[in-house]
This record gives C-alpha cells, structure tokens and sequence, in this order.
C-alpha cells in the first residue's frame, strides 16, 4: 500500500515539472490525476467495485507511465543529445 501512494505522489507531481518544457503533456495529464485521486478516496475507503477498481489500476498505471515517459524527456534525451551531438 505504501508503494502504491508514493507512485500517486509521483505521478501527481509529474506535471510540475513537465510545465515549462512539455505544457502540453502536462495538461493532458490532469484529467487523470484528478480522476485518479478520486478514486483513490473511494480505494481507501474499501468503495470500489471490482470493475471500477480495474479502471482505477488502469488509470494509476497510465499516470505512472507518462510520469516514466515524462522523465525521459526532460532529463536523460536531452543528456544523449548533448552526448552524440558533441562526439
């Protein structure tokens, strides 16, 4: 469970970063956090019915995955650029 709430805290900040370089990324992320936050109440509070806890997973990982994908972007392409650029 713990794990699980440090990906949402990664995954929510994940647009924080992502909002100077890739703005568009970040705004298309939003949705699913807040859907993703919602139904993370409704987790903790033993709400979910097994369909909607699917949907949950499947959003989580998704947030979880642009989070992954946003990183790469921002911080380790640009360090190959300048590294093969530069050689």
């Amino acid at each position: 469970m713990g794990v699980f709430f440090l990906y949402l805290f990664i995954a929510s900040a994940t647009p924080i970063f992502m909002w100077i370089e890739k703005r568009w990324l970040a705004v298309a992320s939003l949705p699913l956090l807040f859907v993703m936050w919602i139904m993370s109440g409704f987790y903790v509070m033993d709400m979910l019915t097994p369909m909607t806890h699917t949907i949950f997973m499947i959003i989580t990982t998704f947030n979880v995955l642009v989070a992954h994908v946003a990183a790469f972007l921002l911080y380790i392409r640009p360090e190959w650029w300048k590294r093969y650029a530069a050689g």
